[in-house]
Order: structure tokens, then C-alpha cells, then sequence
């Protein structure tokens, strides 16, 4: 693939995110798309068969370039997803599972001020998940999912079911997502200096002491 045929490709895409971000799928046009592109409506066809194709790898490219753009501002721990860096499977599963939640509030919080049209469209992907979700949790969620899932086992009794198991791990992905997804309306019900005190240590550790007695109390009654 020429050069030429790469930036046509690449304005596409970044093109194609901006106008998804703002208006979705379904009012999203591929006129406009290329217009901003400055291409001919037919390399839609050309590089990604239809308007479908495209806004798939404009999603896959959104989340590629937001951890890109952390790696940039030198957040390699952010930029590495979920499984924090100094993970180590021989570790007691309580300090696995800390890191695990501070790794997932980071990752979370650092996206509250972004506006930026990567992060707008995967965050309409969050709330209205599409065929292109369904990729990006296959090649990056689900990983980190089974990963939390291994921890649970270790923390769990033997014989829980794994629907109760997968419900911990739920509780645990749903407080951390909150601080991202309730960010603005959070900002509406406390003060500032209030907010600011809500810092990655701050949240994560609340959150595993919170998680961490739920399943002291599980386990307490399920030997009872």
C-alpha cells in the first residue's frame, strides 16, 4: 500500500471517528465522512467494503489511539489496560486484586476530563455497544475479565458458583466504571474540594476494602 493510499486511509478513519463521536451510527453519513476526508465517496468501498466496515475499524482505531495518546503523556501503567504492570500470579490474590481495582480506577478516572472524539466514541460505544464492541471485548476485556475471575477463584470458596463469582467480579468492574461514568453528575453533588480529594489511591482503596468485606462475608456464611 502506497503512502498516498495510507494518508487517504488514515484521514478516513480519523475522520469517520469524528463524525461518529458527534452523531452516532445511524445519523453519521459517509458524505460528510469524506468530505472531511477530502476523498471520493467510493474509498469507503475501497479500504473497508461499506459504512458498517468503517465504523468498526473507527472504533478499533479509537481505542488504539487513546492508550497511544497515554503512552505519549508517559503513562506506560495506564497504557498497558487493565492488568497492571507488576502483576504476579504468585502473589497473595488480596494484593492482585488492590492492584487490579487501582489499575481500573486509573485507567477510569484519567478519562473523566477527556472530550476529545476518541474517547466520546468509545464512550457511546459503552452505553450503546454495537458489532464493533463486541470486537474490542474480545480482544481486550475479556482478558482482563478472566484475569479478575482467576483472582476471585483464589479469594472465593471452592464450591461457588460461577454465576457468584462472575457477580463479585461485576461489583468490582461496576464501582470502578462509576467514577467515570457518574464523573460530571458526581461534580454536581459534592463540592470541589470534596471532589478533589476523590484522588486513584483515595477511590481504589475504598473500593477494595468495600469488595474485599463483601467477600470476607461470603466466605464467613458459606462455611457457616
Amino acid at each position: 500500500m502506497s503512502s498516498t493510499s495510507t494518508d487517504a486511509k488514515q484521514r478516513l478513519l480519523e475522520a469517520a471517528i469524528q463524525e461518529f463521536a458527534l452523531h452516532g451510527y445511524d445519523h453519521g453519513t459517509v458524505r460528510r465522512i469524506c468530505g472531511k476526508a477530502d476523498v471520493n465517496v467510493n474509498a469507503v468501498k475501497y479500504y473497508f467494503e461499506d459504512k458498517r466496515g468503517l465504523y468498526i475499524e473507527a472504533v478499533r482505531e479509537a481505542h488504539r489511539a487513546r492508550h497511544q495518546s497515554f503512552k505519549d503523556a508517559g503513562n506506560e501503567a495506564i497504557a498497558s489496560g487493565l492488568i497492571p504492570p507488576e502483576d504476579d500470579p504468585a502473589a497473595p490474590p488480596q494484593t492482585r486484586l488492590k492492584g487490579f481495582i487501582r489499575q481500573m480506577v486509573a485507567l477510569a478516572m484519567s478519562a473523566q476530563n477527556r472530550v476529545d472524539h476518541n474517547h466520546l466514541l468509545i464512550f457511546r460505544e459503552m452505553t450503546e455497544p454495537s458489532d464493533a464492541t463486541r470486537n474490542i471485548v474480545q480482544e481486550f476485556v475479556r482478558p482482563h475479565f478472566e484475569l479478575l475471575n482467576e483472582i476471585l477463584k483464589e479469594l472465593l470458596p471452592e464450591d461457588t458458583p460461577t454465576c457468584k463469582r462472575h457477580m463479585f467480579g461485576f461489583t468490582v468492574v461496576g464501582q470502578c466504571m462509576h467514577y467515570k461514568l457518574a464523573g460530571p453528575i458526581i461534580g454536581m453533588l459534592i463540592s470541589q474540594e470534596e471532589r478533589q480529594k476523590l484522588t486513584v489511591e483515595v477511590v481504589s482503596d475504598h473500593i477494595f476494602q468495600v469488595v474485599s468485606s463483601a467477600v470476607e462475608r461470603f466466605c464467613e456464611s458459606d462455611s457457616g
